[in-house]
């Protein structure tokens, strides 16, 4: 599939699945503290937090390029080199890597995606990844 055809998500639509995606990952932690809470193993809460979070990205991200976010809003993550699915490597990349640097310097690396011809935010450029429309 050649993505050179295909329609980049912008900002709005991006962060709009983002946020979605948020709600699910809050839900899916407060469940979790719940647990850990009456286990007495409270430590262990952020820590599993961090994996939940990640985990969610990471996993949709290399099985079908959308997470519940991106279905509701129809939008895709695929590698610009092919416009497959990427790979845990780099699902990681994009995900913990690219998005702690995007928003490293006041979130500068997400509003990248404003300018951007390719509506391509730093996590994206970093694992070499657009954002499309289905």
């Amino acid at each position: 599939m050649a993505v050179n055809n295909q329609k980049y998500a912008g900002f709005g639509i991006r962060l709009v699945a983002y946020l979605i995606d948020i709600v699910v990952i809050v839900i899916a932690n407060v469940i979790l503290q719940m647990i850990f809470k009456t286990i007495n193993m409270e430590v262990l809460g952020t820590p599993a937090s961090m994996i939940v979070g990640w985990g969610y990205l990471i996993y949709f991200t290399t099985t079908t390029g959308q997470t519940l976010g991106k279905k509701v809003m129809k939008i895709k993550v695929v590698r610009l080199s092919d416009g497959k699915t990427l790979d845990y490597l780099g699902a990681f990349l994009r995900e913990v890597v690219g998005r702690f640097i995007s928003g490293i310097v006041l979130g500068l690396g997400y509003l990248w995606v404003i300018g951007d011809a390719k509506k391509q935010g730093w996590h994206d450029k970093i694992a070499g990844t657009v954002v499309i429309k289905v």
